[in-house]
C-alpha cells in the first residue's frame, strides 16, 4: 500500500489547471451524503485537492466563501487565476443548478455569481459543457447543452431545442459576460448539435471550441465532431460525422473525457474512456487542423476504460505533454508522457503515482547535471538550425567575435558553425545552462531554438549523452 497521499477516489468531477497546479474539486466520491445541503455535505465540498505537476504531488486544501451545492457532472472552465463552476446535480432527487460561481487560486476563495434559479438564464442542469471566450477584449463564458428535470425549470431558450424522457435534454447555447454579470442568448447558425448532455467541450482557441460525443437520447450515443466559432453575440457550428469506410473513428460514446494538446504541428483533441453500451476502453487523437482521426496505442486498459474521469494536460516543454487522469475508478492518479519532437505524437511511457514521483526526482537531478554540461557543436547546430540568421545575436550573447563575419559572403548556416566553435574554444561558460539563458534574453528571435533545446534536454537522447 502506497503511503503517498491521493484524493479519495470519485467521477463525474473536473480537474482544472492552472500554471504548474491542477485543481480537483467535488464530484460523486465516498461519504458524500444524497442530501441538498448539510454540516457533512458542506465540510466535503469546501476543501479542493491540489496536484503540484513538477513533483507530482497531491494536498488537499481548505477553501472560504461557501461551495457550490451542483457537486456533480458541473461545468468548470478557467480564466487566469479563477476557475468557474455552472450548474451540476446537487446529489439528491432531481436536484439540478444553474448557479455559476468562481473560484479564485490564490485565495481559495468562492464567490457565487449568479444563483440558481427557475426565472432566467440557462437550464438547471447537468452534463452540459463550457469554455472560456475572449471576444473584442472581453471575458466571457459560454454553455452548451446539458440535461436536467423537466419541471420547475427555467423557460426555453429561442432557437434551442428540448427532448423530454425521464429529464430534459436541451442544446441551449448562452453567453455569460463578465464585465456585466448577466446571460445572454447569442444567434446560433450551422449545424446546432441536437439536445445532448455528458459530451466534451475544449477549447481550441479564445474564440473556437469543439464537442466531441454525448448522449442523444437514452440508448443512443454521439461520435459526430463539432466545432464552435464564437463572435459578439453569435455562434457558428460547424458538424463532421464519421464519413464510413476504411476511414478511423472511434466509438459512439458519453461520459468521457478529453484535452486540448497544443504542438508545432498544431493542436490535437485527446479524447478517452466513456461508455457506448459498454466501456470503450480506447484513446483517440484528433488532428484539429486536419480532421483526422489516429488511435493511440500503448496505453493499458486499466487505464483507457474510465467513465466519469478527469483528464488534464500539462505541456511540459513544446515537445513532452503530460496527459493526467484521476477518478473514474478508484483514487489512481496516472499519468501518460506523449512525445510530438517527430512530427507525430507518440505515446512515450504510462506512470502511476509512485513512479511518476521517482521519475521526477530523477529528471530533476539529471536536468540539474545536463545544464552543466559542456554542449557538443553537432548537437547546438541541429537545435539552432532554424534560427542560423541570428548568428551574430548568438555570438554577441556568447560574448565571441563576430564582427568579421558580417560582411562575409559565407552562408548564414556557416556563420553558426563558426560562432559555437570560437565559443567552444573560449571555454567561458561553455554550458547548456549559458545556451538556454541567451535563447530567454532573445525570445522573439530564439523562441523556437528555446523550444527545440528544452525538448532535446528532456530527453532520453541527452541523458544518455551528457
Amino acid at each position: 500500500m502506497s503511503s503517498i497521499y491521493q484524493p479519495v477516489g470519485r467521477d463525474s468531477h473536473s480537474t482544472v489547471q492552472v500554471g504548474d497546479y491542477l485543481y480537483m474539486w467535488g464530484g460523486d466520491q465516498p461519504g458524500l451524503p444524497a442530501v441538498h445541503n448539510d454540516e457533512e455535505k458542506q465540510s466535503i465540498c469546501s476543501v479542493v485537492e491540489v496536484c503540484h505537476l513538477p513533483t507530482g504531488t497531491w494536498v488537499q486544501k481548505p477553501t472560504t466563501g461557501g461551495p457550490p451545492l451542483g457537486v456533480q457532472a458541473y461545468a468548470a472552465a478557467v480564466i487566469r487565476n479563477e476557475i468557474f463552476f455552472y450548474g451540476g446535480f446537487c446529489g439528491h432527487d432531481k436536484c439540478y443548478h444553474n448557479s455559476l460561481y468562481s473560484f479564485n487560486v490564490d485565495t481559495f476563495n468562492w464567490k457565487e455569481l449568479s444563483p440558481t434559479t427557475s426565472h432566467h438564464g440557462p437550464k438547471m442542469k447537468a452534463g452540459c459543457g463550457m469554455v472560456a471566450l475572449c471576444i473584442n477584449d472581453e471575458d466571457y463564458l459560454a454553455v452548451i447543452g446539458g440535461l436536467g428535470p423537466i419541471d420547475n425549470n427555467t423557460p426555453p431558450q429561442p432557437g434551442a431545442q428540448y427532448r423530454e424522457e425521464a429529464y430534459q435534454r436541451c442544446n441551449e447555447v448562452h453567453f455569460y459576460r463578465l464585465k456585466t454579470d448577466e446571460w445572454t442568448s447569442p444567434t446560433v447558425t450551422g449545424d446546432r448539435p441536437p439536445p445532448i448532455n455528458s459530451f466534451t467541450l475544449t477549447s481550441i482557441t479564445n474564440t473556437t471550441a469543439i464537442l466531441f460525443g454525448g448522449d442523444i437520447d437514452q440508448d443512443n450515443e454521439s461520435n459526430d465532431v463539432y466545432t464552435f466559432e464564437f463572435a459578439n453575440m453569435s455562434v457558428k457550428c460547424t458538424k463532421l460525422s464519421n464519413p464510413g469506410g476504411s476511414v478511423q473513428w472511434p466509438k459512439k460514446r458519453s461520459s468521457h473525457s478529453s484535452v486540448l494538446i497544443n504542438c508545432s504541428s498544431g493542436p490535437y483533441l485527446l479524447v478517452m474512456g466513456g461508455i457506448g453500451g459498454y466501456p470503450t476502453k480506447d484513446c483517440w487523437l484528433l488532428n484539429i487542423n486536419k480532421m483526422e482521426w489516429k488511435k493511440l496505442t500503448k496505453i493499458p486498459d486499466s487505464v483507457t476504460e474510465m467513465i466519469g474521469h478527469s483528464l488534464s494536460v500539462w505541456n511540459e516543454t513544446q515537445t513532452t505533454h503530460w496527459i493526467i487522469e484521476f477518478g473514474g475508478k478508484g483514487n489512481d492518479t496516472t499519468f501518460i508522457e506523449i512525445i510530438s519532437s517527430t512530427g507525430d505524437l507518440v505515446v512515450q511511457s504510462v506512470l502511476d503515482i509512485n513512479e511518476y514521483q521517482k521519475r521526477r526526482i530523477k529528471d530533476t537531478e539529471s536536468d540539474k547535471d545536463i545544464l552543466d554540461k559542456k554542449p557538443q557543436k553537432g548537437d547546438l547546430l541541429r537545435l539552432f538550425k532554424s534560427s542560423s540568421a541570428h548568428y551574430s545575436t548568438i555570438g554577441t550573447a556568447l560574448d565571441v567575435q563576430v564582427d568579421d563575419l558580417l560582411h562575409s559572403p559565407m552562408l548564414a548556416s556557416d556563420k553558426l558553425i563558426l560562432v559555437f566553435q570560437r565559443w567552444i574554444d573560449s571555454n567561458r561558460g561553455v554550458t547548456w545552462r549559458t545556451v538556454l539563458q541567451v535563447c530567454e534574453d532573445f525570445p522573439d528571435q530564439l523562441g523556437q531554438a528555446k523550444a527545440e533545446v528544452e525538448g532535446f534536454l528532456s530527453s532520453d537522447r541527452a541523458r544518455y549523452n551528457y
